[in-house]
């Protein structure tokens, strides 16, 4: 067992490890206070419309480092292993976690406006994973899987299939409202890669007018 667990770790990615590492010691640090009841972090990290409103902006990311229970917990987890390494490799950490960090923001924004004043709270790191998941998408949507038993379909499929069922599985057990805003993290990161994408097009345009330019000059 001791052998396994090294070779799992290893095998992670620094950025990977760290952020399962924070979600595991928040998740027990919340069942440890919640069954002592010697401190509360669901009182004080998840997000709400009059809490965020109230000046205790903290919320609008520390809502995605806080489990809603172990299935939450070990969902995402199994989530950020299989993508987070992936994308992690192609881009570098401080990519990772900012990328992370804008599909959090882009759930919690969606949470206050459409919830602007309900002091229902929000948890979970399902925006993340969703924005993994189109992250995933944008670097290797062209190339074929297999998936057992439904046969061989590209990765942007399996990204647009994965994401229905996980916008079906929040809405059957939390409500239309909580799924939109779960899926809203996907959409801002997709949104941000896109917005990246158009950046590095026109700035490597720009450069190649600029050498031509200079080669007419010589």
């Amino acid at each position: 067992m001791k052998i396994f667990w090294q070779r799992f770790l290893a095998a992670l990615t620094p950025g990977v490890r760290f952020s399962l590492a924070l979600l595991t010691a928040i998740y027990l640090l919340a069942v440890i206070g919640t069954m002592t009841h010697a401190f509360d972090l669901y009182g004080w990290l998840p997000l709400s419309g009059p809490k965020l409103w109230s000046g205790q902006i903290w919320r609008l990311v520390t809502y995605a480092l806080l489990p809603a229970g172990i299935l939450d917990f070990l969902m995402n987890g199994i989530a950020l292993v299989m993508l987070g390494g992936l994308l992690e490799r192609h881009w570098s950490r401080g990519q990772f976690w900012f990328y992370c960090l804008v599909a959090a923001v882009g759930a919690g924004l969606a949470k206050v406006l459409l919830q602007f004043s309900s002091p229902m709270p929000l948890v979970g790191a399902a925006p993340m994973m969703f924005g993994l998941l189109i992250g995933w998408g944008f670097l290797c949507g062209r190339e074929n899987i297999t998936i057992l038993p439904f046969g061989e379909m590209t990765v942007w499929k399996l990204v647009l299939v994965a994401s229905a069922v996980s916008f079906l599985i929040m809405f059957f057990t939390a409500g239309l409202v909580t799924a939109i805003i779960m899926s809203a993290g996907g959409l801002a990161g997709w949104l941000y890669l896109w917005l990246k994408h158009k950046w590095l097009m026109s700035r490597a345009s720009r450069v190649a007018h600029s050498e031509r330019i200079s080669r007419l000059e010589l």
